[in-house]
């Protein structure tokens, strides 16, 4: 074959596919063009004398729409369906011609003949789920366009349905759902993503009957849209982990046959099917849920209560003019990459501003005319460093939205009439920690509802309202961001708590601890005071890996609790990792910098402070609590100025779930600094997250309090 040719028919075969893909049923603006293409694709390949499959399965789809010409003009449900099968086909035969290899085969059911031919295989004859074959190596840039815009859509789609479950007389939010799943349906037909495709057409045309009051949204509509959103996203997370590199190129399977047979009953006016509602994709690692789906009406309330004809608008399913508007002409997709290395370069010009203007060489005060055009330069770069960390920085609305579904699902699991009300969508963090943050929001959400939030007569006989209430909100305080989540359960139990860590040997049986402090214990591992250890928590893991993310964001958290009343659990983060706001201490010759977050306080101690404690080592007697003291140079294995306390300055830091004291020589005051890795050769020490080079050039290593905290826990819980 001649290069041209199969590129043509190669381009033709696209064409088809296109035009199909934005083809409706019952419309027959959409069969004219696919005729006129498959007559050129007829025309090129009879000049070339095309023979093989290559010349049948031509003769099999002008068969095909010959025969929609000759009944109903127009094209089904049924049509749309094999030619977009035939159009798949199309593109790997030609493939196999360029090659020279054996062409795929016709499918045998493409032999039938009359309307048989045109007919979809029913349920009971599909024995096999779909199969999904991606191209990466012809589409890799537009699959990976497609996962971007379809996250966006998927979250949309869930969201709006949400939203859509309380208000179903919201025409806008239903519009807006309806008009995703055509995108998606367009976008994976363009690419000829099949089983997506198929899928996404299905949930489209039942949106379809319900924008024309044909279909009510019943609970079990309702479950079937969110089942359907959710199988796309797992369709899209297996295309986006073998994008990645995460998974080897193979075709992907995920389950669709019992949830199309279900979307098509109900499209065919019976009964849809009750299916149990499938868990967020934060939480597919629990069992799905048995209980029936069916939601009694006032068991979810949306985030904010709102009257039905005011729905709460969800981002990107708005009801005004403005949330209608496309944000194509405003928004630049950059990648992260070509983000992060423009960051790295303004982080190295600041550096070296601050070199020249505290070069001694440099005689500023004789210069009048320099000293100003050094301070202009100065507010530039902060200007400039401002404006480009905020390039890095997105709402937690995405993040807080998934919380929704999680309630709403969960709420059904465990028995319980729960609302989530949600503030401060809007406040922007880092994009790194907004990503990273999800995790623990799920399993301390998930224990709230657990343990927290009472059963529905429970409550009654509290005097407490039915349903329960978890609150999430952010917000910023003292330069950083707070996550708070609260609830209005049960509350911690003070006594069971110190039962277990004394159990445990964490504290002594006549040791008395401030609240604070023994809350933070429900945060260590393997430390749970559940009766019982249930599919959702239990097993005194969730908050030991919710510490230890929320650490790795050096970030800290804090608990709150009164008896019956109700718990909250503050998560104090950082703006941004690429710039931290630390405490410059010295040690020696060297300096290192403290996480401005985790410090406490700092001051010079006085003999009767100081305690040594029989296989517990050095304390300090803080306000009548010991907190272990840690002589920070014999840790880093550095030369110190003293190693008398008395002439030294102990700075307190939080470590784990206690405090610590850090024993240094100066303090140096407080510098907002740019991160820098130590790479490699420094990866195997735990007490150093990284560095950054000073105002004066030279370098300052930072601490990670949190390792020496775990380091000196064990003597200390031994001891105990």
């Amino acid at each position: 074959m001649k290069p041209e040719l199969s590129a043509e028919l190669r381009k033709l075969g696209d064409k088809i596919a296109t035009e199909l893909v934005f083809a409706e049923p019952g419309k027959d603006l959409g069969l004219l063009p696919v005729n006129s293409l498959l007559g050129r694709i007829e025309e090129l390949a009879g000049d070339e004398a095309v023979a093989g499959a290559l010349a049948r399965g031509i003769k099999e789809a002008r068969r095909w729409v010959d025969g929609v010409f000759a009944s109903t003009g127009t094209f089904n449900m049924l049509t749309l369906k094999r030619l977009g099968q035939w159009a798949e086909w199309w593109q790997a035969a030609v493939s196999s011609w360029e090659a020279q290899s054996t062409p795929p085969p016709l499918p045998a059911d493409w032999q039938k003949t009359g309307e048989s031919a045109l007919e979809i295989p029913s349920s009971s004859s599909e024995q096999e789920e779909p199969l999904l074959l991606l191209n990466l190596e012809q589409d890799l840039e537009l699959l990976n366009e497609f996962i971007n815009e379809s996250q966006e859509h998927l979250q949309n789609i869930e969201q709006g349905v949400l939203v859509l479950e309380q208000h179903p007389a919201d025409a806008d939010t239903l519009h807006s759902i309806f008009r995703a799943f055509h995108t998606f349906k367009g976008g994976s037909g363009f690419l000829n993503l099949t089983a997506i495709q198929s899928l996404a057409h299905e949930l489209e045309s039942l949106l379809d009957l319900a924008r024309q009051q044909k279909l009510a949204l019943t609970p079990a509509v309702i479950n079937l849209i969110l089942e359907g959103g959710d199988t796309l996203r797992q369709f899209c997370d297996e295309i986006a982990a073998q994008l990645a590199g995460r998974k080897p190129p193979a075709p992907i399977e995920v389950p669709t046959l019992r949830l199309l047979a279900s979307i098509r009953s109900a499209l065919a006016g019976e009964p849809a099917s009750i299916l149990s509602p499938i868990p967020s994709a934060t939480v597919l690692e629990q069992p799905r849920p048995e209980a029936p789906a069916i939601v009694p009406p006032n068991q979810v309330e949306p985030p904010a209560a709102q009257p039905p004809a005011a729905a709460t608008p969800v981002a990107g399913l708005g009801t005004g003019p403005a949330a209608r508007a496309n944000p194509t002409g405003t928004v630049v997709k950059v990648d992260t990459v070509k983000l992060d290395s423009l960051v790295d370069l303004v982080g190295e010009m600041l550096i070296a501003q601050s070199l020249v203007v505290q070069n001694r060489d440099l005689n500023c005060r004789q210069n009048e005319q320099l000293t100003r055009d050094l301070a202009h330069l100065g507010r530039i770069s902060k200007e400039l460093q401002r404006t480009v960390m905020s390039l890095r920085m997105v709402p937690i609305r995405a993040t807080f939205q998934k919380m929704n579904r999680l309630v709403r699902d969960l709420s059904i699991k465990v028995g319980k009439q729960i609302d989530l009300l949600t503030e401060g969508e809007d406040t922007e963090l880092d994009r790194t920690i907004v990503e990273e943050i999800s995790d623990p929001l799920v399993h301390m959400i998930r224990n709230s509802m657990d343990h927290g939030i009472e059963k529905p007569e429970v409550r009654t006989q509290r005097g407490k309202p039915a349903a329960g209430t978890i609150s999430l909100k952010a917000f910023h305080q003292g330069g950083n961001i707070v996550i708070e989540i609260k609830d209005d359960g049960n509350g911690l139990d003070r006594e069971r708590i110190l039962a277990k860590a004394v159990e445990k040997g964490l504290v002594r049986p006549e040791e008395q601890l401030p609240d604070r402090e023994l809350f933070n214990l429900i945060l260590g591992a393997g430390f749970s005071t559940a009766e019982r250890v249930t599919d959702l928590s239990g097993r005194g893991v969730g908050m030991d890996v919710v510490r230890r993310n929320i650490e790795k964001l050096r970030g800290k958290i804090e608990i709150q609790s009164e008896p019956g009343q109700g718990s909250t659990f503050s998560i104090f983060l950082p703006l941004t990792l690429a710039i931290i706001d630390g405490l410059l201490v010295g040690v020696g010759e060297h300096r290192y910098i403290v996480p401005t977050l985790l410090v406490r306080e700092s001051f010079r101690p006085t003999a009767n402070m100081i305690h040594t404690l029989h296989e517990r080592g050095e304390m300090i007697n803080l306000r009548g609590q010991l907190h272990p003291l840690l002589r920070l140079y014999s840790h880093l294995g550095v030369e110190p100025a003293t190693t008398d306390p008395l002439q030294s300055i102990v700075v307190v830091v939080e470590a784990g779930s206690g405090q610590r004291c850090l024993l240094v020589d100066k303090l140096f005051g407080k510098h907002e600094v740019v991160i820098k890795s130590l790479g490699e050769t420094f990866r195997r020490n735990r007490y150093l997250a990284g560095a950054a080079i000073l105002g004066d050039g030279r370098v300052g290593l930072i601490l990670d309090p949190q390792a020496l905290g775990h380091t000196e826990s064990a003597p200390l819980e031994a001891a105990a």
